[in-house]
């Protein structure tokens, strides 16, 4: 193939009339249509300059001259010995720009493998022209992406010339191809771990050992309240993180560490991991705040379904104080002895007040509020609104209270466990069943709080799976009750709910509290 090609291309010589003692004049790109071609290919020249200037400096004292071309035979590059640039380049005009063409150059090694697609070599003679007959040229094709882009040529006088020189230059053209096909890749890599880094729903903070913020994503900006120019910073300037990175620099462990950021114009919640990266942590910001305000609207929705079905139960209770006190109206209209009616009427108000006062506590929003509570008098402030569920299918309610220490609670939010809890139970037994609620203590600095029914319990299918969001056994239930009981326990208050069935029947659920908060 070659040599039919290189036969070809000397009888289109002859057919040019190109004279081979005559050297002949090049046509040249302007200075910005070579400024434009280096620009294209400024990558891959740096590579070429990186493995060739470390090629040339081993081959000391042989007189090599490399020439790099683009895939139309533009020279774009010289490296190499000063001789053969004196002696040939200059003399000829093959300079940086220089359109390289068959119509002028002749046979030639650098067309021959952009046109072939295979390194090509010319040694003395087998050049056209009577100039070169005194140098060995040798081309290899550079590829990228299946696609000839180029050339590398090398240049040396004649009594040089040595098979080894073009097994050289094809290495060389070999390890600077795997340069660039790994320049590509990570190139790649970086637009795409740009794209996802600007993109991305989460923020991320890169901080260097001297606490220096050296990258910092628009998400976490926007989470931050930071203008998108903010220009580099210490993460000092960030109070809240820089207590936390403080932390994890001790050697603490920062994963989904909660953290709530106040900017100018709203308040963020997150969840926060700091992880080692390179000689500095990357920290990533998970904004939780819309799961926060759909896990309060689950919450209050919940309350919300549990004060519909109370409300026949509440309406028991109050009936009777009402009757109470239509019949003493009665009676004193009717002139009946009065001294007792005052103090009967006010007890059976404040009994009013009282059920309508711990009936609205379901009603309250659910904002955290903690302080030190007595399980015990927790229940009993419900005990009313526990009834009220009971009424309705005569269920009995039993309390057995042991000596317990104060626990460090919002006393709201237990409430509605406790009532939760209550009205599964409740519902789960037949007509005149039985719920016993006991708290007692549980080892050292815990408490125990039971809740033990005589009802149908769990299907064993799905009680290790109790607890999650939409698992439910009822009919027309959404599971959502005990995923917020499971989340006020332990999540808010570190505690621990388990769910099991009891040995004679029905079901166990077990509140397990810390008395040091």
């Amino acid at each position: 193939m070659l040599e039919e090609y290189i036969t070809k291309m000397r009888e289109r010589c002859h057919t040019n009339k190109l004279d081979p003692h005559v050297i002949p004049t090049f046509n040249s790109l302007s200075d910005d249509e070579l400024s434009q071609i280096q620009s294209e290919y400024r990558d891959t020249l740096d590579i070429i300059r990186l493995f060739m200037n470390t090629f040339l400096e081993k081959s000391k004292g042989i007189p090599i001259l490399v020439a790099v071309t683009d895939e139309k035979g533009n020279i774009i590059e010289y490296l190499g010995d000063p001789s053969l640039e004196d002696t040939v380049v200059n003399q000829v005009g093959l300079k940086k720009g220089v359109q390289f063409s068959e119509a002028q150059a002749g046979v030639n090694s650098v067309l021959a493998a952009l046109d072939l697609g295979i390194p090509v070599q010319m040694i003395g003679e087998e050049h056209f022209y009577y100039f070169l007959h005194q140098t060995a040229c040798y081309s290899v094709p550079l590829y990228h992406k299946n696609k000839v882009v180029g050339t590398i040529s090398m240049m040396t006088f004649v009594h040089v010339a040595n098979p080894l020189i073009m097994a050289s230059l094809e290495t060389v053209v070999d390890s600077i191809q795997r340069e660039l096909n790994l320049l590509e890749k990570n190139r790649y890599l970086d637009e795409m771990n740009h794209m996802v880094l600007e993109q991305s729903n989460t923020g991320y903070i890169v901080v260097e050992e001297n606490r220096e913020i050296v990258r910092i994503n628009p998400k976490a900006r926007d989470i931050l309240g930071l203008p998108q120019d903010y220009e580099s910073f210490a993460i000092d300037e960030l109070m809240l993180l820089s207590r936390v990175h403080d932390l994890y620099v001790r050697g603490e462990v920062i994963q989904d560490y909660k953290i709530i950021f106040q900017n100018k114009h709203e308040t963020r919640t997150c969840l926060v991991d700091f992880f080692p990266f390179q000689r500095g942590t990357l920290i990533q910001l998970h904004d939780i705040t819309e799961y926060t305000k759909t896990e309060s609207y689950i919450q209050n929705a919940e309350k919300l379904a549990i004060v519909g079905q109370m409300a026949a139960g509440v309406a028991h209770e109050i009936k009777n104080p009402l009757t109470t006190l239509k019949g003493f109206i009665q009676l004193s209209k009717e002139g009946g002895p009065s001294n007792a009616f005052p103090e009967i009427m006010l007890k059976e108000i404040e009994r009013i007040d009282q059920i309508t006062n711990e009936f609205l506590v379901l009603s309250r929003p659910t904002v955290q509020r903690k302080d030190w509570h007595d399980v015990r008098d927790l229940i009993r402030e419900i005990e009313v609104l526990l009834s009220s569920f009971a009424i309705i299918k005569n269920v009995e309610i039993l309390y057995d209270f042991q000596d317990v220490k104060p626990i460090y609670s919002d006393g709201n939010q237990m409430k509605q466990v406790f009532i939760n809890l209550v009205k599964n139970s409740v519902e789960s037994v037949e007509q005149n069943g039985k719920l016993t609620i006991s708290v007692r203590p549980h080892g050292e600095n815990e408490l125990l709080v039971r809740f033990n029914d005589d009802g149908n319990g769990f299907p064993d299918q799905i009680l290790h799976r109790m607890g999650q969001p939409f698992l439910t056994t009822k009919k027309d239930g959404n599971g959502l009750g005990l995923m917020i009981c499971k989340r006020v326990v332990e999540e808010i208050h570190n505690g621990q709910l388990c769910i099991q069935n009891n040995n004679n029947g029905g079901a166990v659920v077990d509140i397990i509290l810390p008395c040091n908060g």
